[in-house]
């Protein structure tokens, strides 16, 4: 689950903004999340998006067919920084040195994948190996204001 820790310029709170979500989604509370390239609503993100928008702050499951009160609200990415659990099987804990230049991709659409950082997106600005969690900056090329 993703949530937001700050602004890249500080301390300050979220700005939330209500979408609509894409038929046939199931988006939990956490859920980083992308546009639909066809229908430009909400959908979970999926590794190597260039289209992510935002984390959800609440829950929805739609059907087939989607109606004006299939939204939901989400945090955006942009300018800010993002707490994410992170995964790998090769790499297994965060150092010093992944700070900043290094890229991870997105594991899915809740966490980062210690193991690819073949167009990745994610700059890792803090960590905790303990938690195994970090705090990531989304590179401007794969996020879309919203």
């Amino acid at each position: 689950m993703a949530r937001f820790i700050r602004t890249i310029n500080g301390y300050n709170q979220p700005v939330s903004v209500r979408w609509r979500v894409a038929a046939n989604q199931t988006i939990n509370p956490g859920d980083i999340v992308q546009l639909n390239a066809t229908s430009r609503y909400l959908e979970v993100a999926a590794a190597g998006s260039t289209t992510l928008v935002g984390v959800a702050d609440e829950g929805i499951t739609t059907g087939a067919t989607v109606t004006a009160g299939d939204e939901i609200s989400i945090t955006p990415l942009t300018g800010g920084v993002f707490r994410i659990p992170y995964t790998g099987s090769t790499k297994t804990s965060l150092a010093d040195t992944d700070l900043v230049t290094t890229l991870f991709d997105l594991g899915g659409k809740n966490s980062i994948n210690l193991d690819d950082t073949t167009g990745g997106m994610c700059s890792v600005v803090g960590y905790n190996n303990a938690r195994k969690d970090a705090d990531v900056i989304f590179a401007a090329a794969n996020v879309v204001r919203i």
